[in-house]
């Protein structure tokens, strides 16, 4: 009987939704396997990373919350011009690719397959506002990995308010234009999403 009145209870009780984009942002960061830190556009600073960047960069969101990438994963050999290139492309096109030579908090450095997402519309990103997804890849080389791209496209779909106004089709051109279903990307692979 306290069963059948507990799924009663299930059924009609309010399923507690994200009240924010930042609050949808967090729960789909934490379900993925993927290591991804989530960053205020504005400044580039982290507001939220899951356990699996944790566990690739050694930092904890404790540490990591308010201080950016930039801080915590470049050193002596990132390609600075190449890390700034990605951020302008980031604001300019709402999504961006590169090859990095990063550090993790012992001091190791990996080449980071890295893409950016900005959640939102092209005029949030170019101003820079709301929110920036920053998905991390290790890489054995600085050619990169093979990339299941359907997560940065899931997150887009699913995240950005302006949802509506891009519509499928533009939605489907930045998958394709990411590398299809599983494909590669190239180094330096830019999109409008």
């Amino acid at each position: 009987m306290a069963a059948l009145l507990s799924l009663i209870l299930d059924c009609f009780s309010e399923k507690k939704q994200p009240k924010t984009v930042l609050d949808a942002a967090k729960a789909m960061v934490d379900s993925s396997s993927t290591p991804i830190v989530l960053c205020d556009a504005k400044d580039g600073t982290i507001v939220h990373c899951n356990g699996a960047w944790s566990a690739t960069c050694g930092y904890s969101i404790v540490e990591a919350f308010g201080r950016t990438n930039k801080e915590l994963l470049q050193g002596p050999d990132t390609d600075c011009q190449s890390a700034r290139e990605l951020v302008r492309e980031l604001r300019s096109t709402s999504s961006s690719r590169r090859v990095l030579k990063n550090y993790k908090k012992d001091g190791t450095p990996f080449w980071n397959d890295l893409i950016l997402q900005h959640i939102g519309d092209e005029a949030t990103s170019r101003r820079g506002e709301g929110l920036d997804l920053a998905f991390v890849r290790e890489a054995d080389t600085e050619t990169g990995v093979a990339y299941d791209t359907r997560e940065p496209f899931r997150f887009k779909k699913r995240l950005s308010p302006h949802y509506g106004e891009f519509g499928e089709g533009a939605l489907l051109a930045s998958h394709v234009s990411l590398g299809g279903v599983e494909g590669t990307l190239p180094r330096v692979a830019s999109v409008r999403v």
